[in-house]
């Protein structure tokens, strides 16, 4: 009788396991308050961000600074994000008044984060599983003429296409736009295949700009979180990937610019 009770009690145990492991995966899969749409477009990879494809884009500011005790005067920063058959391609405008990427704390492109710079960070398996081995983390940056470039999470998932930066002292901008090829884990393919395979697919997704006025590296901005702190996946936003007629504001017009883009929301 006892034999028959534990056995019992082992499979209520297992089945309460493989529930709460249910549970935690779609309660947690992503941070709610923050979603985005890939649209699908070719862009032509220059920096000037002035194709038809990115003025429709879905525009999302990185609204969160961290890792700084005060945002550097003027600094803030937008990102969209583009796919077709063959590439994902990443919009960045960045308002800074000073451009930095000092040799003195970035010596090599593993380093690039502690100057002005993007970076990047998938949960293509949409796990929300905190340091993950399987998240894609990837970043860039302009250092004197030179275009800097760095994966710090499966760097074999992903191949650096293009990548263009455009500084603008005057207007006190910088412009990144870059196309990836990212591969999945499982199944061993394209990203952008798997997508076409599977249109209603989410990946968990941030991005995040680093400030540096010319010493140390002062905060960074980021569009959801689970970069700059702590690689968590579970403060991800929710990518998905579209392939219809691409958004405007509500009076008409593609939001390309700081005002355009806060007066649309």
């Amino acid at each position: 009788m006892r034999t028959g009770i534990r056995i019992a009690s082992l499979g209520v145990l297992a089945l309460l396991i493989a529930g709460s492991a249910s549970v935690a995966m779609d309660a947690f899969a992503a941070n709610p308050k923050y979603n985005r749409v890939a649209r699908r477009g070719t862009p032509k990879v220059d920096g000037a961000l002035d194709d038809a494809a990115w003025k429709g884009a879905d525009w999302q500011e990185m609204d969160v600074f961290a890792g700084g005790a005060n945002r550097p005067k003027g600094f803030g920063a937008k990102s969209a994000v583009l796919w077709d058959d063959n590439y994902l391609y990443t919009a960045i405008e960045v308002d800074d008044e000073t451009h930095a990427v000092p040799k003195a704390v970035v010596p090599d492109a593993v380093n690039l984060w502690k100057g002005d710079s993007p970076q990047h960070r998938m949960d293509l398996e949409y796990d929300s599983f905190d340091n993950s081995p399987d998240d894609v983390e990837w970043g860039y940056a302009l250092q004197d003429k030179a275009v800097l470039q760095n994966a710090w999470a499966s760097p074999g998932n992903i191949e650096f296409t293009s990548i263009k930066i455009v500084r603008e002292d005057g207007a006190k901008k910088t412009y990144y736009e870059t196309a990836v090829v990212i591969t999945m884990h499982k199944p061993k393919q394209k990203l952008t295949a798997y997508v076409k395979e599977n249109p209603k697919a989410k990946m968990g997704y941030s991005d995040m700009v680093n400030a540096n006025d010319g010493a140390d590296r002062l905060g960074w901005v980021e569009w959801s979180s689970g970069i700059g702190a702590a690689k968590a996946a579970s403060q991800f936003g929710t990518l998905t990937f579209d392939s219809a007629p691409q958004a405007v504001d509500p009076a008409g017009k593609a939001a390309t610019t700081w005002a355009e883009l806060r007066a649309a929301y």
